[in-house]
């Protein structure tokens, strides 16, 4: 076979030759993409972001909006930088309940995902992630009610005086201890109406936020679109949340 690179009269008899040698090695060896993308192992990810996904039965009607909004989230995470887990904490994903950092892949196993639409085991699984062996660099929950799990047990009567509030802090504190001593801060989102009966909620996840470190946002379903608004706590856009300008913007739904 003749070397396609070799000089001729003609001009463009390199080039044609060339052309036709890298169209017949294509039509004989289609590319790979995993040669062409080699995923960081999870493990090794400067990020790795554990969102906790509230599908409980009262988000039903923001399920599709949540999912567009996690892979906005995901548009704004830094390629082969941020390794991902998401647990919807109602429904069982095995797709999506384990660390990846094939973005895209994630990305298409988050609008497949099914909701469970149950109850809010909020506590259990924020602080399940914490006793596995890959742990999150960050934690990013959002929901929109109260948990209706524990993980305080009270020692004595005069516990039960305590409020409903106050009780669950009492449980969300052992997850920041455990999330402080591992250097893992939590952000937080309710997604609600600011109205005197989700106070305790907004409150709890405010406290976990701001004791953790981590920064908290109250999504207003009336004011803000979760799908364009969550991507701001992905890592290219958390610094500006440092700004109380810019989250009360985000909240009002100024800024996309």
């Amino acid at each position: 076979m003749s070397n396609p690179f070799s000089f001729s009269k003609n001009p463009n008899a390199s080039k044609e030759a060339a052309l036709k040698a890298a169209r017949e090695s294509a039509a004989t060896s289609p590319p790979k993409p995993d040669a062409i993308t080699k995923w960081i192992d999870p493990a090794s990810a400067p990020e790795r972001i554990y969102i906790e996904f509230d599908d409980s039965g009262s988000m039903f009607s923001e399920i599709e909006n949540a999912k567009e909004g996690v892979v906005e989230f995901f548009r704004n995470c830094i390629p082969n930088q941020t390794a991902v887990y998401v647990k919807m904490i109602c429904g069982f994903n095995p797709d999506i309940e384990k660390w990846n950092s094939n973005l895209i892949q994630a990305a298409g196993f988050v609008k497949n995902a099914h909701a469970g639409l149950v109850d809010t085991p909020l506590f259990e699984h924020m602080n399940a992630p914490l006793n596995k062996s890959i742990k999150p660099t960050r934690i990013v929950v959002f929901s929109d009610g109260d948990p209706t799990d524990h993980l305080w047990a009270p020692q004595n009567s005069e516990a039960y005086k305590l409020s409903a509030l106050d009780r669950r802090k009492k449980s969300a504190d052992i997850v920041i201890e455990h999330a402080k001593e591992l250097h893992i801060t939590i952000d937080t989102v309710f997604f609600g109406e600011n109205s005197e009966w989700n106070q305790d909620s907004i409150a709890l996840l405010k406290y976990i936020a701001e004791q953790s470190g981590g920064y908290f946002l109250h999504f207003d379903p009336k004011k803000v679109n979760f799908r364009t608004a969550f991507k701001y706590l992905a890592p290219v856009n958390r610094l500006m949340l440092a700004s109380e300008s810019v989250r009360a913007e985000i909240e009002s739904g100024k800024r996309n």
